[in-house]
């Protein structure tokens, strides 16, 4: 297990502790669910139980108060990949908020009406994609993992959320995760990752070799990942 920072960590729980001065109403991308009127009606209790009381003619939304109760009532930390999975499901647009049009498509579509069923839901979601970790389904919530977690108008992640990012999204063992992170904190030049870097990582970790037996410097490979390997290589790691 890599150590990390607190301030490795401290990144990841901002995702979802962030305050917004214009909170948005996005709608989710997951698709309505089958069920009835009843299991509509226990969605929206949950959505009242943790939505924002305090702001009056704002908007229809869970904040980073009800977030953070629902996870108490899931047992889950903030720092947990379930809940990460469960923004991709919502199609969350924002961190630290669902819309109540995100809340009630996407918790439908999860069939989840309480809590319990909630956990569950996640539970059996997060054993899926650990196990499939080079298929589509992944890949779309590896890139969604790295676009939610940007700071508003940045287009890339900042290093420490990278660190947090790789060991919370990635199961464990995933040949070369621990390594990436060393190098990394190792050198403090890289103050971030792009979308191509954080893209390539994946499919680098699942092509090359964990001795670098088949890796091609020749490749197309980001220069980032040259220099991760000559690391690797000068260091004996």
């Amino acid at each position: 297990e890599v150590g990390l920072p607190a301030r490795t960590m401290a990144a990841l729980k901002n995702l979802f502790s962030r305050k917004k001065d214009k909170p948005s109403s996005g709608v989710a991308a997951s698709p309505p669910g089958a069920g009835g009127a009843e299991k509509r009606d226990a969605v929206m209790e949950m959505f009242e139980k943790y939505r924002e009381k305090d702001e009056e003619g704002g908007p229809e939304q869970i904040g980073p108060e009800g977030i953070f109760n629902l996870c108490n009532d899931m047992e889950l930390e903030p720092t947990d990949v379930r809940l990460l999975i469960l923004a991709w499901k919502l199609g969350a647009e924002q961190q630290g908020y669902f819309s109540k049009s995100e809340w009630q498509r996407g918790i439908e579509g999860l069939r989840a009406d309480s809590a319990e069923a909630l956990s569950a839901r996640l539970d059996s979601l997060q054993r899926q994609l650990a196990s499939m970790t080079a298929s589509p389904s992944f890949r779309e919530f590896y890139r969604f993992a790295f676009r939610f977690s940007r700071q508003d108008g940045q287009k890339a992640l900042e290093v420490d959320a990278v660190k947090a990012l790789l060991v919370t999204v990635l199961p464990p063992p995933h040949r070369h995760v621990e390594r990436l992170v060393r190098f990394l904190e190792a050198t403090p030049s890289i103050r971030g990752f792009n979308e191509d870097q954080w893209g390539s990582f994946l499919l680098f970790s699942h092509e090359v070799a964990a001795d670098f037996s088949n890796f091609d410097p020749d490749g197309a490979w980001p220069s980032m990942l040259d220099d991760y390997v000559e690391y690797c290589k000068r260091e004996g790691v």
